[in-house]
Order: C-alpha cells, then structure tokens, then sequence
C-alpha cells in the first residue's frame, strides 16, 4: 500500500507543484501548439510518461548498482545518452509495428521534450525510489495534459470574447492568459518570483 501511496503521492507533485510546462514554462511551446489537438496531445502525453517514466527508472537502477559520483555534467550526459537509448529502441519497436509517420514525428517529439522537461534528471538528482519516478513519470504526462487543456479552453473562450482589443486578439490575448494562468500554478509551489 506504501508504494501506491509513494506512487500517487509523487505523481500528484509532479502535476500541480512541479508542472514544468505552467511553473517553468519548459514544452510552453508544444503545449500551445498542441492544445487545439485534443488526440495529439494525448498521444503525445502518454509517450513523454513513457519517456519519462522508462529513462527515470533506469537511470535510478544505474545509481543504484554503479557507482556514480561524477558532476552535473557527467549525470546530464548519463541521462542524455539513456534517453537517446531509450528513444532508439522505441523508434525501432514503432518502425517494425506501424509505418505512421505521423507516429514517429510525435515520438521524437515526445523524446524531445522529456530532455526539455528533463523530468528523469530531476528524478535522478532527488534520488527517488523506481516507485516515486514511475509516479513522477506518469505524472509528468499527466502535468502536459493539464497544461495544454488549459491552454486549449483559454484559446477557445479567448476566440469567443468580444470584450478583447483588437490589438490583443489571438497570440497577445493567449500569452496573457499563460502567463496567468502559470502564475496561479506558480503560487502552489511556494516559490518567489523575484
């Protein structure tokens, strides 16, 4: 019951506390690219949990079984090269399934931004039990759903108001709301801006 707990409990963090995309602004870009894309954002989501989750555990089962007392530097490319691992074997695996290359584009997508959420390396530098990083993974997909559903109602309630200048229709109106809306996100971890 404690690893569901330690699970779950990790998870939820990785959501509303450490939700790289609203309290970072790390994946902004392909959340705001995405969140009109109700289908390719699932996708892409689930493949960055699988990402994240996949490198998270390896990369604590090294540290576990070798000794690795190098730099930032040396646990950065540790991580880098187990996720290019990673990446390769499911591109690999998805080449010989299907043929989409819609699917390949999102997987390296995927694999893209769970380097820019580097959510495996945090995982790794606090030093969490395989539970709490497959729960830090999971919630790290579930983090990019949150994000760009919200940005997604944001854009369509924004495109419907007839209160917003002329000037701020459209992108201005959008960051505007990002910018709030990350701000509240910002508020639950407990940080200070300046």
């Amino acid at each position: 019951m404690k690893i569901v707990y330690d699970m779950l409990i990790t998870a939820l963090y990785a959501v509303f506390i450490q939700n790289l995309v609203m309290c970072s602004g790390l994946g902004m870009s392909e959340a705001v690219r995405l969140a009109n894309r109700p289908g390719a954002f699932l996708r892409i989501a689930l493949m960055i949990s699988g990402f994240s989750t996949v490198t998270s555990v390896i990369c604590n089962l090294i540290s576990t079984y070798f000794s690795v007392n190098g730099s930032y530097a040396v646990r950065a490319m540790i991580y880098g090269g187990v996720l290019a691992g990673v990446y390769l074997i499911a591109a690999m695996f998805m080449h010989v399934l299907s043929d989409d290359r819609e699917l390949l584009d999102n997987l390296g997508i995927s694999a893209l931004n769970t380097l820019v959420f580097a959510v495996p390396y945090i995982n790794y530098n606090a030093t969490y039990s395989v539970w709490n990083s497959i729960g830090s993974g999971l919630g790290a997909g579930a983090a990019f759903v949150l994000a760009a559903a919200l940005i997604g109602s944001g854009a369509r309630v924004l495109a419907k108001n007839r209160h917003v200048a002329p000037a701020f229709k459209g992108t201005p109106a959008l960051f505007l709301y990002v910018a709030l809306v990350s701000l509240g996100f910002m508020g639950f971890t407990g940080r200070t801006l300046f």
